[in-house]
């Protein structure tokens, strides 16, 4: 039983234990973990952890219950933090403080600026050398459509047209194929009339010096590819749409590069030329995707372009024509050369067949064909040395 003056102290204790005498410190973050909140009471006096509430006695005797908002500031393990957070724990505060300091931090050392300048200089930008990209076309602007119901208005009676008789007759989406026989080489991005640069055909004709190959391992070969690098006057946009096959010219004194579009375009680019547009040529040969082109090893001067419109021709720089090599209705797929002249083709189509084609042979048409696969043909490939063997990937 405890004595009065024992009962007497604690109601004292309680006294002073208010929200205007407790004094409360907000700890920071430590590394080691998060140190328990302790309150820092008379250093005299020491309440029992169990107790969570307490009558407080009158000095005259009455018996009055604490008011329960100071009950609460009592028992509550809530801190009272800065105006505009409302009641907040200890941490919340010391998360809230670490927060703050962060974006200090960061925003002394300019790193939000940095993350944008470095989000600019990261984005791709599209190349303005080579041919000039084509602008959008405006949109008309038509008034908006109104419901007649909306307006109250009667709804317009129509009738429907008289139903077709006969044969119906569907026109292609796609451009009519060029007409069969030699097409001339008419650069399409130069003045009419123009003729091909004398420096092409200098280019073509030089004569292919065959370096002896190096064989890296993978530490230089891995240095070799850390050393290469990209910038603007290496980049030219060679063709207007989409490409679908390109390939190099053998020659070592400079780069010159062939590629095909997606609608029958081919495109021909001298790494630093002066020619055209940044040292592109563009040509129009095809009317459809151009799937294959290779130049010609005994004669670099020529160079095959294979399109899905069922056309295989041969650009020749030395005539400066598009001489017509093999041709169906529509559906090549791929070729290859079958003999170290270059005479002798082998020509994938879209209904898994080869055909054998001979150029030295009057005409377009082909030697032979065999039936591989009931689907498209993907690739076709010859052996490097053994030219009567050949690969083909099925479409399966």
């Amino acid at each position: 039983m405890a004595t009065l003056r024992t009962k007497r102290e604690a109601v004292v204790l309680v006294k002073e234990m208010t929200p205007e005498n407790l004094e409360v410190t907000v700890r920071r973050s430590s590394r080691n973990g998060l140190a328990p909140k302790r309150l820092q009471y008379s250093p005299e006096h020491e309440t029992p952890k169990k107790k969570r509430k307490t009558k407080a006695v009158a000095e005259n005797g009455s018996q009055n219950k604490q008011p329960k908002d100071e009950e609460d500031a009592e028992n509550s393990d809530v801190e009272h933090a800065p105006e505009g957070y409302g009641r907040l724990s200890a941490y919340e505060l010391e998360r809230l403080e670490n927060i703050r300091q962060n974006q200090a931090f960061l925003s002394s050392i300019n790193l939000f600026q940095a993350t944008e300048e470095f989000k600019q200089l990261t984005r791709p930008k599209p190349s303005q050398r080579g041919l000039t990209r084509a602008h959008a076309a405006v949109k008309e602007v038509v008034p908006p459509r109104k419901s007649l119901r909306l307006q109250k208005k009667e709804a317009e009676i129509l009738e429907l047209p008289p139903e077709p008789r006969g044969t119906l007759i569907y026109e292609q989406s796609s451009p009519a194929k060029k007409p069969s026989g030699p097409l001339p080489m008419d650069p399409v991005n130069v003045e009419e009339g123009s003729k091909l640069p004398p420096q092409l055909l200098e280019l073509c004709s030089e004569d292919v010096k065959v370096d002896k190959k190096i064989q890296l391992d993978l530490k230089g070969y891995r240095s070799s590819l850390k050393n290469m690098t990209v910038n603007e006057d290496k980049v030219a946009k060679v063709v207007k749409d989409r490409i679908f096959s390109a390939t190099f010219h053998p020659c070592t004194s400079s780069l010159l590069l062939a590629a095909g579009d997606k609608w029958g375009k081919v495109g021909l680019w001298k790494l630093g030329g002066d020619w055209g547009d940044d040292g592109v040529l563009l040509f129009e040969p095809h009317t459809r995707p151009v799937g294959c082109m290779a130049f010609s090893k005994s004669h670099p001067t020529q160079l095959l372009s294979l399109s899905y419109d069922g056309s295989l021709r041969c650009m020749d720089v030395e005539k400066a024509v598009f001489d017509d090599v093999y041709d169906i209705e529509d559906g090549l797929k791929t070729f290859d050369f079958m003999s170290h002249d270059c005479s002798t083709l082998v020509v994938g189509n879209w209904y898994g067949e080869v055909a054998i084609v001979d150029r030295r042979t009057p005409g377009n048409s082909h030697e032979s064909l065999h039936t591989l696969d009931p689907k498209t043909l993907r690739c076709v490939n010859v052996h490097p040395l053994q030219k009567q063997y050949f690969v083909v990937a099925e479409s399966n």
